[in-house]
This record gives structure tokens, C-alpha cells and sequence, in this order.
């Protein structure tokens, strides 16, 4: 069993978002690794979500909140698209 772990960290060399080959690092609860950039960014998308069912529970706005999450989303999908592509007309 230990070989198999060892063998599982060698092979995760690409971001499980982007796929760029970088130093990569493990979100809690997740079986992926991800690069700094896609880490932070799908961190706070979940953080985000956390506190818009909080606001939303609490019948407060969600707007600024669902603007930052749309803003981060965004960013995800544009890294994650190949190269070349999101800029078509």
C-alpha cells in the first residue's frame, strides 16, 4: 500500500485543472493536485459558495459574492483552456 502512495505522488505532475507541470499542491478533501494559481483560485470558489448559502440562508444580498465567484470562475476557465482557443471570434 505505501508503494502504491509513493508511486501516485511520482505520477501527479500536471495541475488537475490547467495541466501545467508546477510545483503542486493538495486542497483537502480532494484527489487532485494543483498548481499555486488554480489552488488559490478553487479555494476560494469554495469559499465563496460557503458564505453565499450563508448570506442566502440569512435572506441577506448575494451580489457582490456571486461577482467574485463569477470573476474567479472566469479565470479557471480561461487557464484551462488550450492555448489559442479563447480567443476566437
Amino acid at each position: 500500500m505505501l508503494n502504491d502512495m509513493y508511486i501516485e505522488q511520482d505520477v501527479a505532475k500536471y495541475c488537475g485543472l490547467c495541466g501545467r507541470v508546477s510545483g503542486l499542491f493538495e486542497l483537502p478533501g480532494m484527489p487532485d493536485r494543483f498548481c499555486l494559481e488554480c489552488s488559490a483560485d478553487f479555494a476560494t470558489v469554495i469559499q465563496l459558495n460557503t458564505e453565499i448559502g450563508a448570506e442566502t440562508r440569512a435572506g441577506r444580498s448575494t451580489g457582490t459574492l456571486e461577482s467574485e465567484l463569477s470573476e474567479t470562475s472566469r479565470r479557471i476557465l480561461e487557464r484551462t483552456q488550450p492555448a489559442g482557443l479563447s480567443d476566437r471570434d
